[in-house]
């Protein structure tokens, strides 16, 4: 199932959840790397362009860990095949993200890397977030970080560096981070081979100075430079 692309405009949001859902058995929430024998993190974020917004801009930004010195970039401009539906980034911005990974995990040691996504994990209606989908397709532990929370109930901390577990009924799912004293949190979970507690670690240790982990915050940068280098070409289109 993995091994194909998903290149869907329409289909039976019912039959997707399904999909989702048989996914998320794949899921493992083991610890596939320790903390310690980390060197390298990726970040990925992606951003749209276009009158209709049917160009994707996946960018990935590649760092060594845990001095966070960046190495290596890519950025890959793509048709979108999918519409914006919540809770379904997967199936419109997985692939474009992988075909954005690929080249820079091939000159990487995968035994020694982490990716860190702007896109939900397990802390999703269905377990299967996009960084879940980036795990799974690309067999690397992935991290999803977000702005808001999407799934589960937690308690939102309120000083700086403080965390509070994110729960699905008993079960710990991630973890919502106060990165700042004046940021509001950003909310953690494992995608898949990496459990919440060492996916908040590794995010605490990317926390240079901003609200997000420096893997993503680059990775966005470097998204939000290409479109605005292509904005106008694409605008004309």
């Amino acid at each position: 199932m993995l091994n194909c692309s998903i290149k869907l405009v329409i289909m039976d949001l019912e039959e997707l959840k399904k999909l989702q859902k048989e996914l998320a058995k794949s899921v493992i929430i083991e610890d596939f790397i320790k903390p310690e024998e980390i060197k390298f993190v990726l970040g990925v974020d992606q951003s749209f362009i276009g009158k209709k917004q049917e160009k994707v801009i996946s960018a990935c930004v590649a760092l060594t860990f845990p001095e966070l010195k960046p190495i290596d970039q890519n950025v890959r401009i793509e048709d979108v095949n999918f519409p914006y539906i919540p809770t379904f980034l997967m199936f419109r911005e997985g692939d474009p993200a992988v075909r954005a990974i690929e080249p820079i995990m091939e000159k990487l040691d995968k035994r020694k890397t982490v990716i860190i996504v702007d896109g939900s994990g397990i802390a999703h209606p269905r377990r299967c977030g996009l960084a879940t989908y980036i795990a799974l397709k690309l067999k690397v532990p992935s991290i999803g970080v977000t702005k808001r929370k999407l799934y589960g109930d937690v308690e939102y901390p309120e000083r700086e560096m403080e965390s509070k577990p994110i729960f699905d009924g008993n079960e710990i799912i991630g973890y919502a981070l106060k990165p700042c004293k004046m940021c509001k949190p950003i909310f953690i979970s494992p995608g898949s081979y990496i459990t919440p507690k060492t996916a908040l670690e590794i995010v605490k240790a990317c926390i240079k100075n901003h609200k997000l982990p420096e893997p993503v915050r680059l990775a966005h940068e470097l998204a939000t430079r290409s479109k605005s280098q292509n904005l106008s070409f694409f605008m004309e289109l």
